[in-house]
């Protein structure tokens, strides 16, 4: 820092002014005049010069400590902000963390799933969806259910895997690595195997979790096509599917907007109309119920079977009014017969008010109440179970019936059932046919059947499809039974 001694400088200019000034003064008065002046001055300026020295040393300490005193402010400064600077980048990667991280298992969420992909080079995203989680949750509780989670994500991290929670009971998987058909398939493989050799722990129990995959392989990975993968692994009830460079989506996109527009049409013209199949006695072999079931045609008079439209109707406006034209036309066909007769709902159709008021208004102004029967899924029972107990409470009191359809489909709760009030179960299709090649498909049969006769229900054979399944679902004493060897669905099957 320089040495301010403005002040010093001042002074000496003002002395040596004085002294020219007095010089060219007595310069003209004589010789014996100057000498006495340059004198006069020297002697003025010898008396002045330690002055002036003792004012600049004075200047020059005080500049010194001030000096002194800004760096020592200075450094404070410098480590005030080097301290600030650290905790800002503590609390951004804090923030950060907190952002990029899963609550409950402390994994690494979505957005960190997402952030990675874009600024690696990972060649292959696998998403694992836990199939029976639901099934589990449902059954021991929340507070378990997350338990299962979280012990999960441990599992992941101890075998370091690159895993990610995406939420409920997805997970992810980054692989640098572009896999071949082959490495993926090995790599599912020995996914399944690791998780399926680790027992889990839901309370007091052990249990098993299994998975479906949906893998994306590419330069540029997308979670849209992992995930269609994976839609198309549980469709086809496979451990794993590869996403397809065709744009699948985009073409399953284009149907279901040509369907919705087929339904449209369809209900305008008075084109969705109810087959009926037959349902009969093994004891008497007489018919005594029929199943309702909806069926398009369309504009070529093409019979279009539910599970070709329906779907896609439960996501239009419309399928609030396909059900009770359906409940409409099965209610005004059996109101002067004296059979039983089934109608399908579906938790949509629960929750819908203006529906269970028109089915309510339906069934006591056509005098079916008593002789219709609602078929519930069973895995709608479990996964809305109050809204569903409710409406069979509800329905109940007007006299009629509920059927559980496809029975022991899928994670089949016995302990909930014992609490709802229900007529039937109906055993499903795909354990039927299985009764004349399988010893164990066959005691499961008899196990639903004596299940359903204990809580005062009584069973329903689905997909009788020869004579031999309809000798052994009578010999085991199931006491009704249907499928196509018995009738198959019709517009006309009562004559």
């Amino acid at each position: 820092m320089k040495v301010d001694t403005k002040k010093y400088f001042a002074a000496l200019f003002i002395f040596c002014a004085t002294v020219i000034a007095m010089g060219v003064h007595d310069y003209k008065q004589g010789d014996q005049v100057l000498f006495e002046t340059v004198a006069k001055s020297l002697l003025i300026f010898m008396g002045a010069l330690p002055f002036m020295l003792l004012y600049r040393n004075i200047l020059s300490r005080k500049v010194a400590d001030l000096s002194q005193k800004m760096d020592v402010q200075n450094e404070k400064l410098y480590e005030t902000t080097n301290l600030l600077e650290e905790k800002v980048e503590e609390k951004t990667k804090e923030l950060l963390d907190e952002g990029f991280k899963d609550p409950l298992t402390h994994l690494s969420n979505r957005h960190r799933l997402m952030f990675d992909i874009d600024r690696y080079a990972y060649r292959t995203l696998i998403i694992v969806h836990l199939q029976n989680f639901k099934e589990l949750n449902n059954f021991f509780g929340s507070k378990i259910g997350d338990s299962l989670l979280q012990e999960f994500a441990l599992w992941l991290e101890r075998l370091n895997y690159n895993a990610y929670r995406l939420g409920n009971d997805e997970f992810a998987l980054l692989i640098q690595a572009q896999l071949s058909q082959k490495e993926v398939a090995e790599y599912c493989d020995e996914f399944t195997y690791q998780l399926f050799q680790h027992p889990f722990i839901a309370g007091m129990e052990k249990v098993s979790l299994y998975a479906n995959m949906g893998v994306h392989v590419g330069d540029k990975l997308s979670l849209m096509h992992a995930d269609t993968a994976l839609k198309s692994a549980i469709e086809l009830s496979k451990t794993f599917a590869i996403y397809e460079a065709y744009n699948e989506e985009e073409s399953q996109h284009q149907h279901n907007i040509q369907t919705a527009k087929n339904i449209r049409e369809a209900f305008h013209t008075g084109r969705i109309i109810c087959y009926y199949q037959p349902i009969i006695s093994t004891i008497t072999g007489d018919i005594e119920k029929y199943e309702t079931l909806a069926r398009l045609i369309d504009t070529n008079a093409a019979i279009i079977p539910p599970h070709d439209f329906l779907y896609v109707a439960q996501k239009t406006r419309l399928y609030p009014e396909i059900t009770q034209i359906i409940v409409a036309q099965a209610c005004e066909t059996f109101q002067d017969r004296s059979e039983n007769f089934t109608v399908h709902l579906c938790i949509q159709d629960i929750t819908d008010h203006s529906t269970i008021h028109f089915i309510e208004k339906m069934v006591v102004s056509t005098n079916t109440a008593n002789r219709i029967i609602f078929e519930l899924s069973e895995q709608d029972i479990y996964e809305h179970y109050v809204p569903m107990t409710l409406f069979i409470q509800h329905i109940k009191r007007l006299g009629s019936k509920i059927a559980i359809d496809n029975f022991g489909s899928s994670y089949s709760n016995f302990d909930k059932l014992l609490h709802l009030d229900i007529d039937y179960l109906k055993i499903d299709g795909s354990l039927i046919n299985k009764i004349m090649h399988s010893q164990r498909h066959t005691q499961i049969i008899q196990t639903i059947a004596t299940f359903a006769e204990a809580i005062g229900a009584k069973a329903i054979a689905e997909n009788v499809e020869s004579a031999e399944i309809l000798q052994n679902v009578t010999t085991i004493g199931i006491p009704y039974a249907q499928g196509y060897y018995i009738g198959k669905p019709g517009p006309c099957c009562f004559e």
